[in-house]
């Protein structure tokens, strides 16, 4: 007779635990507009103040990526980011494998698909275009 005052409040103390806990409508958005055929895998919240234009890109981060597989990098911004963000995904040489930035064009891209062709340690380098600050987060996905 004991168990049940129990578990009720158990049961309760966990939907209210779940409830408390408070999402990114960024991230959300940024996840939605992947696609359906995707599967997400992680995201990387980028905030950044003004910087130079030329030189490294400020954020970095790594990630273990598997051969044969197709991942979707999809970059959102906030709306009061003065920048685009952008992405260049380098591989273990630190060569520059993809961009979601053209040079030649200055079009930044929404979203690249990379089919990976050697698993390894990529590392992901994210920054906004022409050094602005601004504020977005970067989302990784695994396109089935």
């Amino acid at each position: 007779m004991k168990k049940y005052p129990l578990i009720i409040l158990l049961i309760l103390a966990t939907g209210f635990l779940a409830r408390a806990q408070s999402t990114d409508p960024l991230i959300n958005n940024c996840v939605m507009n992947t696609g359906s055929n995707t599967r997400y895998l992680k995201d990387f919240r980028v905030q950044l103040g003004k910087g130079s234009t030329t030189g490294e890109m400020r954020y970095k981060a790594q990630m273990s990526l598997w051969k044969n597989t197709k991942y979707r990098f999809s970059m959102c911004n906030s709306d009061d980011s003065q920048g685009q963000l952008i992405l260049t995904i380098k591989d273990e040489s630190n060569k520059v494998v993809l961009s979601s930035y053209d040079q030649n064009t200055k079009k930044v891209y929404p979203f690249i698909d990379f089919i990976c062709n050697k698993s390894g340690i990529y590392t992901l380098n994210y920054d906004f275009n022409e050094g602005n600050q601004g504020s977005g987060v970067g989302v990784v996905s695994m396109v089935r």
